[in-house]
């Protein structure tokens, strides 16, 4: 078990710093994430990334759709629960407002 009160050796490395050695030019995960991306662009045809965009779309669509259709029930069952509250004082306002005799 770690003692955590205990405290921390002043030797410790910081995370940009390197242990023992020189230090090494190592790229950047950014560079590397673009190196990869640029790499498999130009590998993919048009017609593949033309696919994967449709598939990505249909994968967003229905999970819009889900959230939609949550969201429409939720704002329905709040508007009629809304509603059963006001009602009584609605109706009661009604049935003692003045009527017109004309």
């Amino acid at each position: 078990m770690i003692d955590i009160k205990k405290p921390l050796p002043v030797d410790l490395p910081v995370l940009t710093e390197v242990v023992g050695g020189s230090a090494v030019d190592l790229p950047t995960l950014t560079e590397i994430v673009e190196e990869v991306t640029d790499s498999i662009a130009n590998e993919l045809s048009p017609q593949l990334i033309r696919e994967l965009e449709a598939h990505l779309e249909n994968i967003f669509m229905e999970k819009l759709r889900q959230h939609w259709a949550e969201a429409q029930q939720h704002a329905t069952s709040q508007a009629v629960a809304e509603l059963k509250n006001e009602l009584p004082q609605l109706i009661r306002d009604a049935l003692n407002a003045p009527h017109d005799s004309a």
